[in-house]
């Protein structure tokens, strides 16, 4: 019985702090339904329900896909971007017939 107590404070404790961490990291003007400071001090003073009532309701919705496909945009590594492979390209030519040029002189 103790045992079952114990873990079920250390997860409420637990539970507690990552949802008023989670509430204090939030956009304070993407927090829905109630004030950002009202999310944080529920999720302190009501530990499980506050918290667990901020999930469900109050948290920031994932931002909408952007782009004009509706995608959101993927990072490219620059060694698989054609652009910058083509810009590298042009400036190692330039590099080289300005070396070519140092040495006829």
């Amino acid at each position: 019985m103790t045992r079952a107590l114990i873990i079920t404070l250390i997860f409420v404790a637990v539970f507690t702090i990552f949802t008023a961490v989670f509430a204090i990291s939030a956009n304070k003007a993407e927090v829905r339904l109630l004030p950002k400071w009202v999310w944080v001090l529920l999720c302190i003073l009501v530990p499980f329900f506050g918290g667990l009532l901020y999930l469900m309701v109050g948290r920031p919705l994932r931002a909408k896909p952007s782009g004009p496909t509706g995608k959101t945009k993927r990072v490219v590594a620059p060694d698989d971007d054609p652009n910058f492979l083509k810009d590298l390209s042009e400036k190692l030519k330039r590099e080289e017939d300005d070396t070519k040029d140092d040495k006829s002189k």
